[in-house]
């Protein structure tokens, strides 16, 4: 754990370390995250998402995204030498 002492300037402002930044892959104009557990601030690298892609982080898509990858794994899933007998399949069931 890395352990740097700060110092809150003029209308709150804090400067993050440099040894800090290098570890976290943080640059000028970076966004982050600032998190309140009881008496700590986590400060965590973020990034803005484009509103039309935001669904893909939505929890529930990550659980579907999830269960489907353990299906491909478990072998649960067909194969088709076109799409006409994909189309068949799907309109079968």
């Amino acid at each position: 754990m890395v352990e740097v002492i700060g110092k809150i300037a003029r209308n709150g402002h804090i400067t993050i370390p440099g040894k800090i930044r290098k570890i976290l892959n943080i640059e000028d104009g970076d966004i982050v995250k600032f998190n309140v557990e009881g008496n700590k601030i986590t400060i965590t690298p973020g990034v803005i998402v484009d509103k039309d892609q935001a669904y893909f982080f939505k929890k529930e898509t990550q659980e579907q995204i999830k269960k489907s990858e353990n299906e491909i794994k478990e072998g649960k899933y067909s194969t088709f030498a076109s799409a006409k007998d994909l189309k068949k399949a799907i309109e079968s069931e």
